[in-house]
């Protein structure tokens, strides 16, 4: 490899541990990063300073986590969707767009966060089609309601199994 940066002594040739005059350190070797320790097992934490922000990667990256063997993105968002006219003791869906969503990805959550100004039940949500998820509403009165004229706002997240 040739890769050079600015700063100075900064080239390690085989790998670099630290914090070995503790109980356990910290080894990196190539791209990995990993605890280092006089035991068979050791844990390894990693954490922003105070209040910090503690990026890992960016909108471009994917994550492995544990054992898994598809790589995956958490993405999360905003979106707009009406409630449907419902009659009494009945159930109905609607629609909202997700960004990036695909029929593959696991759709993990979505709030309404209080601004469902009637009284209905989210029965549950699933993805519909590429950039759409549906919810289920569920009018739990016996009485009918009217449709959310202006559109409620929901929050998203889901699983991008890319």
């Amino acid at each position: 490899m040739e890769y050079r940066n600015s700063g100075a002594a900064t080239h390690y040739g085989k790998g670099m541990v630290t914090g070995v005059d503790g109980l356990s350190g910290v080894e990196q070797v190539g791209s990995t990063i990993m605890p280092a320790s006089d035991s068979a097992a050791a844990d390894l934490t990693v954490r922003a300073k105070g209040t910090g922000t503690l990026n890992l990667g960016d909108s471009s990256n994917t994550i492995f986590i544990g054992g898994s063997t598809t790589p995956s993105k958490w993405v999360t968002g905003q979106s707009t969707t009406t409630i449907p006219n419902m009659p009494g003791a009945s159930q109905d869906v609607s629609t909202f767009a997700a960004a990036g969503l695909s029929t593959g990805d696991i759709l993990m959550a979505v709030d309404a966060r209080g601004t469902v100004s009637t009284h209905v039940a989210m029965g549950g949500f699933t993805v519909a089609s590429a950039n759409k998820a549906r919810i289920t509403w569920i009018n739990v009165h016996a009485s009918s309601i009217a449709a959310e004229s202006t559109g409620i706002t929901v929050r998203w997240a889901y699983l991008d199994r890319t």
